[in-house]
Formats: C-alpha cells, sequence, structure tokens
C-alpha cells in the first residue's frame, strides 16, 4: 500500500476491476514498471501507480509475503538451464562488480542472510528505497489516447512529488569478466540432456555504433546455415546439430558480450578443441577478406523493408519497445523509432574493430553436459546446486587458435549470390493495385482438393507478404510411430532446405516447415515478389523427399534428447500434456513416443516419406501484394506436385478431439524431476459452441473476467506466491474451452479450491453487478478487445490457415457483437456452463501435478476423502507435520462444519484454532508434533483451514449424472463426485 492508498491489493483491484494488466521485471541494473488499461480508467491507474514510487508503505506483512512470492519464482527457476548458466557466469566474474552477485534471490539469500548479519530485512528495504528512487535516475513513458497536453498535465501533476536524491549509480565499473577469467573452458552439469559450447567474449559498449550495427553484420557471416558455413562444416563432421550467434548489448552501460552456442553431439563434446579451431579459422576468414560492402547493402536493405512494413502494436508493447532506448545516452531522440531496426551506415573501419574483440586471447569456454566423461565436476554452486570444474585452456591450444595453423576443406565465405529465377520468378510483373486493400481474406476456391483464401493486403508499405500452406495428412499422428516419424520428416526435410535454399536467406526470405496435430504446416515470408518460387521449391523437395542413414541418425539423436528434456518439464507444461493426452487422438505420451523411436529404422521411415502425401488436403492463404489469379495458379501447381488423391473427411479446419460426456474429470501424477519443489493444477471447462458468435463473444468476456480476478486474488490480495493464467481452447472440436492454470509450492487440491472458490464469487458479483457496474465492465472489455484487434494487423496471419482467416472481420465482428451483450444473457452462459447445481452439460477436466517433493495422496485416499480434507492435509505435511493421521483432520473438519465453527479474524486465535487441530489429528500412538517445525507454509495452513470450514458450502458435490459407467473400466469416484481418470487410453475408448 501507499500513503494515499493504504489498502494493500487497491491498485491490483483497480486495474483488475477495469480489466487492465500489470507486471514488473528486473534485470542487473534496472526494474521496469508498467500497466496497461483502458483509456477511460487511464488517470485513476496513472495516480495509483506514481502513489507507489513517491510514498510505499512496506508493511511488514506485505515485505513477508513478497518473500514468498520470490522464493516460489526461484524455485521455479532450478531447473531452468538457462538461468543455472547465467548464474554460473556471474558466480565466476569479478566478485567486485555488481553482475557477480545472485540476482534471482529466494528465502536464504534475503531473510536468512539479513538474520545472519543482524539486520531487518523492512529496514533495508526501505533503506534501498531512499537511497535508488530518486527521480535522476528514472525514466517514464506514458502512451495514451489522450490530447497530448492532458497527459503532460497528468503526469506532471503525479510523479513531480517523486524526490531527488542525486545520481548514485555506479558506473565505468569496467567489464565483469576482467582477464583472470579469461582462457578458460568450464565444464558444468546440465539439467536437460544436451550437449552445448558457448564462447562468450567480453566486449566494450558498442552503443554509440547503432546505425553502422557491425555486430549485426558479423552475426550474419558467423552464423549463416549455407556452403562453407561454420553450422555445415560441423554437422558434415557430426560434432553439432545447429549453432546461434548474438549479441548482448542490454546488460550494463559500460559493457556487452558476444557469444557462440553451438549444440554439440556427445562426438562434438571429445572434439570440442577442434570446434574451437574451426571457429577462429572462419573469423580469420573474416579479417582477411575485409568487410564486403555488398552483405552490408543486402543487410540493410532487408532491415529497411522489415521496418517500413512494421504494423500497429498495443500501447504497452509500444513502451515497453522503448523503455531501455531512453536510457541509451547515445541514442538521438529522432533515432528512438528505428534504434536497432535500421543499419543504414556501412563502417568498414568499424567492423574490423569489432572483429578484433573475436581473438582467441579474449574469450572463455563453457561446456555443459549432463555427464562428462574424462571430467569429475566437483565443485558446486550454492543456489542452484550447479555441479562444475574450472580449467585452463592449454597454451599448445591457444597458441594453434592465434597461429591459424589448422585448415580446413570446405569452410570458406559468402560469395555474391547470382539472382535465383526459381526462387525470384512470379507469374505477374506488375503490382496490385493497393488503393483500397482488403481488410478480410476472400475465399477464392474449394474442392476436394484443396482450399484458397486471398488477400491483397494493402496494410504493408513495401511489398511484404506471405503465404501459409496447410497440408491435411491422414494418419499422421494416429499412433506414437507415426507421430514421431512425421517430426523427424520435417527436421530432417527442414535441414536440407536450410543448407540448399541459402540463397533465400540473402534475400531476406524466411520459411518454416513444422509438423502439427494433423498437418503439416509450410510457410514462407518476405518480399511478395519472391515468395511463389520459394514456396514451390519447398513443395517439390518435400514431395521427392529422400532420407539418408546421416540425417536419420542425426535427428534422432536430437529427438531422443529432447523426449529425455520433457523429464524436465515445468508442472504446468506437464499439466497440458496430460491434458491433450486425454482430450485428443493425435497427442501421445511422450514415454510412448520414445519407445518407438528407438526402434525406428531407415526403411519405414523412407516408405513413410514416399506415402506422406497420397491422400491429402491442403489449405492455402496468401496475404501481401497478390493478384487473385496468383494465389489460383499456386494452388493448382501445388496440387499438380503433390500429385494426391483427395483426403475425403479431412476438410475440417481443427483437429479431432474426443467427445467427453459431462462430468467432472480428475488426473492425477507426479513430477518426474525429483528437484522440482512447485506442483501445478489445470481446470479446463468446455464451453460455448464454436458456431455460435455471441457465445463466444460472451466466453471472451468471461476470460478477461476470470483473468482478473485469478490474479487479483492469488498474486494480489493473498500473496501466496503462485504463478497463475487464463487462457481460451480452440482445438477442442467443435466446443471452446477455458483453461486456468497454477503452479506453485502448494499442493494442488489447494490451488484447486481456489480454482472453486473463485468461480462461486464470480457467479455471486455476476448475479449482484448493477446494470451501471456491468457496463462498465463492458466499456472497458470492448477497449481490451479493440487494442487487442490493433496487433491482428501486425501479426495475425502467422499461425494455421483457420486463425488467418478468422483475423480481422471475426474480431471486427466480435467487438460489435461484445458490446450488445446483457447482463442476464452472461448470467445464463455461465449458469449453462460453469455452474454445475445448473449446467446440465457441465464439462471438466482437471489435471494436477504433484512435486515429488510434497506429500501426494493414495488412490485410496482420492476416493475416500474431500478435497478440502486433502488440501488441508497437504498444507499440514509441507509445514512440517508429518506424523498426523488424516482420517483423525477428516473428522476435525467434519466436526468443525457441524458445529458451525467460524475461523477467527484474530491471526492469534486462529493460530490456537489451527493449533487445536494438530493436537486432535494426532494418531493414536499419542506422538507429538513439534512448534517451531518449518512453519513456512503456515500461511497455506490457515487459508486451507479457512477454505474447508468458513466456506465449505462453496464445495459442493460436482457429479452429474453420468451416462457411462466408467466404474466398469476400473474408474473410482471421489467423495466430490469427480471421476479418476487414471488409464487414459481406457477412458478415451467410452
Amino acid at each position: 500500500g501507499t500513503e494515499r492508498f493504504p489498502d494493500v491489493d487497491e491498485y491490483q483491484s483497480y486495474i483488475s476491476h477495469h480489466t487492465g494488466n500489470c507486471n514488473a521485471s528486473t534485470n542487473f541494473s534496472r526494474t521496469r514498471f508498467y500497466f496497461g488499461i483502458p483509456s477511460d480508467a487511464f488517470e485513476g491507474a496513472l495516480d495509483r501507480f506514481a502513489s507507489f514510487l513517491v510514498s510505499p508503505l512496506f508493511s511488514r506483512d506485505c515485505v513477508d509475503h513478497e518473500l514468498s512470492t520470490v522464493d516460489s519464482e526461484f524455485k521455479g527457476f532450478l531447473n531452468s538451464d538457462s538461468w543455472r548458466l547465467q548464474h554460473l557466469e556471474s558466480k565466476l566474474s569479478d566478485h567486485n562488480h555488481p553482475h557477480s552477485k545472485f540476482m534471482p534471490g529466494n528465502m536464504d539469500s534475503l531473510q536468512q542472510s539479513a538474520k545472519d548479519h543482524g539486520l531487518d530485512l523492512q529496514e533495508e528495504l526501505i533503506k534501498f528505497y531512499n537511497k535508488y528512487y530518486s527521480s535522476d535516475i528514472m525514466k517514464l513513458i506514458v502512451c495514451g489516447n489522450h490530447a497530448l497536453d492532458q497527459l503532460v498535465e497528468w503526469t506532471v501533476s503525479k510523479f513531480s512529488a517523486i524526490k531527488s536524491k542525486g545520481d548514485n549509480v555506479q558506473r565505468d565499473l569496467g567489464h565483469p569478466v576482467s582477464a583472470e577469467f579469461l582462457g578458460k573452458v568450464i565444464y558444468y552439469e546440465t539439467v536437460d540432456d544436451k550437449g552445448v559450447m558457448i564462447m562468450r567474449f567480453p566486449i566494450p559498449s558498442v552503443s554509440a555504433m547503432y546505425r553502422s550495427y557491425p555486430f549485426y553484420y558479423i552475426n550474419h557471416f558467423i552464423a549463416h546455415k549455407g556452403p562453407g558455413s561454420i553450422t555445415s562444416y560441423l554437422k558434415r563432421q557430426g560434432w553439432a546439430t545447429g549453432m546461434v550467434v548474438s549479441t548482448n548489448f542490454g546488460k550494463d552501460d559500460g559493457f556487452c558480450e558476444f557469444s557462440i552456442t553451438i549444440k554439440v553431439t556427445q562426438n562434438g563434446l571429445r572434439h570440442y578443441e577442434d570446434i574451437l579451431r574451426v571457429v577462429f579459422a572462419y573469423v580469420r576468414m573474416l579479417v582477411s577478406g575485409g568487410p564486403q560492402e555488398w552483405v552490408h547493402h543486402e543487410l540493410s536493405s532487408q532491415l529497411q523493408l522489415r521496418f517500413d512494413s512494421k504494423k500497429k502494436s498495443k500501447a504497452v508493447s509500444q513502451a515497453l519497445s522503448y523503455m531501455y532506448l531512453i536510457f541509451n545516452k547515445y541514442v538521438a531522440p529522432e533515432h528512438i523509432l528505428s534504434k536497432g531496426s535500421l543499419c543504414d551506415t556501412f563502417n568498414y573501419d568499424a567492423i574490423l574493430h569489432c572483429l578484433g574483440f573475436i581473438n582467441p586471447g579474449n574469450f572463455r569456454v563453457f561446456i555443459g553436459a549432463t555427464k562428462h566423461l574424462s571430467i569429475d565436476c566437483l565443485e558446486v554452486e550454492p543456489y542452484f546446486g550447479i555441479a562444475y570444474h574450472v580449467d585452463s585452456l592449454s597454451a599448445d591450444l591457444l597458441r594453434d587458435l592465434d597461429s591459424g595453423g589448422s585448415s580446413f576443406d570446405g569452410l570458406c565465405l559468402l560469395e555474391k549470390p547470382e539472382p535465383v529465377p526459381a526462387i525470384v520468378a512470379t507469374k505477374s510483373n506488375s503490382t496490385p493495385d493497393h488503393d483500397a486493400p482488403a481488410l478480410e481474406h476472400t475465399l477464392l476456391k474449394l474442392n476436394d482438393n484443396f482450399e484458397v483464401w486471398y488477400r491483397n493486403d494493402g496494410l504493408s508499405r513495401k511489398a511484404i507478404g506471405k503465404i501459409t500452406l496447410s497440408i491435411n495428412v491422414p494418419n499422421i499422428s494416429s499412433s506414437p510411430q507415426n507421430y514421431i516419424m512425421g517430426l523427424l520428416y520435417c527436421d530432417m526435410l527442414k535441414s536440407k532446405l536450410i543448407n540448399d535454399l541459402n540463397s533465400a536467406e540473402h534475400a531476406g526470405l524466411k520459411f518454416g516447415v513444422d509438423a502439427a496435430e494433423s498437418t503439416i504446416e509450410v510457410h514462407v515470408e518476405g518480399s511478395s515478389n519472391k515468395l511463389v518460387g520459394l514456396l514451390m521449391t519447398i513443395v517439390e523437395e518435400a514431395k521427392a523427399f529422400k532420407v539418408t542413414d546421416a540425417q536419420l541418425s542425426a535427428s534422432k539423436d536430437h529427438h531422443t534428447r529432447l523426449l529425455a528434456d520433457m523429464d524436465n518439464m515445468t508442472p504446468t507444461e506437464l499439466c497440458t500434456m496430460n491434458r491433450e493426452c486425454i482430450a485428443k487422438p493425435s497427442k501421445w505420451h511422450y514415454k510412448l513416443v520414445a519407445s518407438e523411436l528407438e526402434k525406428l529404422a531407415l526403411d519405414k521411415m523412407q516408405a513413410h516419406a514416399d506415402s506422406l502425401f497420397d491422400a491429402t488436403f491442403f489449405k492455402m492463404c496468401m496475404a501481401g501484394k497478390f493478384y487473385e489469379e496468383e494465389a489460383l495458379d499456386v494452388a493448382d501447381n501445388v496440387q499438380y506436385v503433390l500429385n494426391s488423391s483427395p483426403a475425403l473427411g479431412h476438410k475440417a479446419a481443427k483437429p479431432r478431439c474426443f467427445n467427453i460426456e459431462p462430468g467432472y474429470y480428475l488426473h492425477q501424477s507426479q513430477m518426474p524431476n525429483g528437484d522440482c519443489a512447485n506442483s501445478a493444477v489445470e481446470c479446463t471447462i468446455y464451453c460455448g459452441l464454436q458456431t455460435d458468435d455471441t457465445e463466444a463473444a460472451m466466453l471472451l468476456i468471461l476470460q478477461e473476467y476470470v483473468r482478473a480476478n485469478l490474479i487479483a486474488q492469488l498474486r494480489a490480495k493473498q500473496q501466496l506466491g503462485l504463478k497463475a493464467s487464463v487462457s481460451l481452447l480452440t482445438s477442442l472440436g467443435d466446443k471452446y474451452a477455458l483453461c486456468l492454470q497454477i503452479e506453485g509450492e502448494s499442493n494442488p487440491m489447494f490451488m484447486a479450491m481456489h480454482i472453486n472458490k473463485l468461480f462461486h464469487e464470480m457467479q455471486q458479483q455476476l448475479v449482484e453487478m448493477t446494470d451501471e457496474e456491468f457496463e462498465d465492465r463492458m466499456e472497458s472489455f470492448a477497449c481490451i478487445f479493440e487494442d487487442q484487434n490493433a496487433g491482428v494487423e501486425g501479426g495475425k496471419h502467422k499461425g494455421r490457415v483457420h486463425s488467418i482467416v478468422s483475423a480481422l472481420g471475426d474480431c471486427k465482428q466480435q467487438i460489435d457483437i461484445v458490446q450488445s451483450v446483457t447482463r442476464c444473457q452472461l448470467v445464463a452462459f455461465w449458469n449453462k456452463y460453469f455452474l454445475p447445481s445448473a449446467a446440465s452439460e457441465y464439462t471438466r477436466i482437471d489435471v494436477q501435478v504433484w512435486s515429488a517433493k510434497a506429500w501426494k495422496p493414495t488412490e485410496s485416499e482420492f476416493k475416500n476423502y474431500s478435497a478440502k480434507t486433502l488440501a488441508l492435509f497437504g498444507c499440514l505435511h509441507s509445514e512440517g507435520f508429518n506424523a498426523l493421521d488424516i482420517g483423525k483432520v477428516d473428522e476435525f473438519i467434519t466436526a468443525s462444519i457441524a458445529a458451525h465453527k467460524e475461523l477467527p479474524e484474530n491471526s492469534e486465535e486462529a493460530e490456537s484454532l489451527i493449533a487445536e487441530l494438530k493436537s486432535a489429528s494426532l494418531p493414536a500412538s499419542g506422538a507429538k508434533y513439534t512448534e517451531g517445525e518449518s512453519a513456512k507454509h503456515g500461511l497455506y495452513t490457515g487459508i486451507a483451514l479457512k477454505l474447508a470450514i468458513k466456506d465449505h458450502k462453496t464445495f459442493g458435490n460436482y457429479a452429474p449424472i453420468s451416462r457411462t459407467d466408467f466404474a466398469a473400466i476400473g474408474m473410482a469416484q471421489t467423495p466430490d463426485g469427480l471421476w479418476l481418470v487414471t488409464d487414459y487410453q481406457k477412458f478415451q475408448a467410452t
């Protein structure tokens, strides 16, 4: 809270009530706060936002609650290899530099560290605010559709009270990776089963060179994948599967970093020194060949084309994109919009100067693997538990890298490509008239073989276009074997295309080939007059593709690692996968897929590739500066190349889904990764027919309404450290579904009770809402949808064709429908799908993933105890009370409800009741619980007890009358009426 708005959730409640959003992020040197909200509520939000910076209260309770949030977020990073590497790099840097500090923060680094040093964390937080939250070092961006004078007036009146405390930011601290840390090889153990080799080159700030952008030129050369490149050479040797080159400009004002990240194979790990030789041999070629102006001209032209084709974006996105730019002292105000987007100056000397930093005396290399063959990683970093070992690169190797004693056949620089007619040619030599561009896609043709959509894209100031081809292939995901063969096919084809179509990359074209649930998705994007030839080349390659042993071996190895890494999915990712396995016939558990991959042979893979396009139905959309005749000719040519029979019955735009019978279903599993402390729950409620525009519009309203309430309750009000999200699922056959996900340290039953409570409260809000309040909400929703529609012009013709078709016209139409929805209609819609007691077709799937570190109920306990008992017992268990009897906990809850016992608001009395619960729940043996055992989760226990006793009426029996005897296939039903799905394949068979 703040002095002006002392209520702790005032800001969040205001944002949520007006269907806005807010967040914050912190990097090594800056913190960024932001919000977005409909225009009519902007001043009020700005007032509350400014108050946080002017007069925050820092109440002790809020500090403690935020600690829980920080600690929970940190635990979500523990299995992230990117976070682990980032922290290891920080640890192995100058200890006097801020960059070396532990950035994420957790209980130990904040609360325990403060206690160890005799400090009060709340007081330290206030000191930090008083020192650094100074107007001298703050920047503010305000975006809105109000008059500029009005925005200035609000800003000055609300933010002028921020005190000037001087500019006390430390600058010119030098690079954190000083000379003593260079020339090292750091072996570290990864969580994911992958080999990675990262070369880091410290470089001084190059922010002043933003108009010549020398590292964009360098990145392009080193990262290209065509003939003669580092990537193609390493792949031929079987040492690597891919490479990424990047330049990090944003770590601080005083330093940057150039990186080469190589995905290495097991053989590549053994040959890491040879890989280093290849990289530096190529860099020497770059230096000796000198900067090439023709390359700069091509890159500059591509950047200019993309910049000229930029579309409208949301106000929040626009503000965030400018935030860091206004801190850059080198960027002139007139260049803020284009900085990083244009490269209009060829600076020969600057390129050579920057190449000079990529030398053997100015780098260190990190080598990551789950297990190193000849290296013991005996040192352990204390926060993430990263096992690592640091060694010096040998003097002989460094001399070899510096002298260039090695040469490599086939390694060469880019040559200026000749125009390739097969890529650049189109049938038309003129440009369509764009004085009256079409905003909607037009269906040009529909037959048994294909469906063609077209849009004359006058939204683009230049000839930028996109062609998307969605080829429906029967049985591509009909079994685990077919599923993995589809992935391997697209992976190998894409790898071949990247090597063969190098000229397309230089022409600024992008393309992709991916396997989806029931389709192969092809897209090409770039200058409209170059796309048709590129698309036809891809289709021809796809039809005639031949698999080699080397390709199959490399792709199998890649996907074997990916499937093994799925053991390290986040709890929410595992929830989604399990739900899709239940609801979709085209989804297979990764363990089944891995077993099929292991036994896949070349002849089987080639037979699959040969028959893949025997019967197809494809949908194509062309958006850009094309003629309708071109679109029709392209579709005919694609069909001619594929030469496939019609795949009758496969014209549906969306993949098939099981028709889930009304009921409340629960699937639960445990995290395969034993180190993950978080659990998660995903709640999916089927609601709304996709053929009913009014129901679709009401679901959009409820999606925003649920999101605002969910975040307000779980993140702001109760400060439980839970991550929450809401999404709308559209790939469930003929129905929509609303999907809520919550992840945190508490048990999934506890989280699911919060979802039920949220739905109960929203039902009451809708019923009790006045017409005036409803109209205010609807105006806010309409503003949100209009703001979202602003981004449609910019990129919504990505993805599948059916999404492309609905992007513009349907969004605008839905805004009109949204504005016509009445409160009575919305209440009726809620009762029809969300209220178990009224919804005859109530269909809900809950997927729970339990941390291996937490207590998890047995199947018998699921069958015999209610959700509130399991949730409360789980909270007690996580608090350290492992000896309690779950049956006695259930008896205590039942007795308390029967006695109409209320949980006191007074904290001391509430603690007394919790102590009574613990004592009453001891087993008959008379064991005693110990006061002061880990009380970290005491907050959860108190809330769970309140939910179980005070709010017990919220959680009724959810069992509708089933038309299927699920007990006959071994499914059990909980006391709350939930059917336990233990074998999803048997469940699907019903």
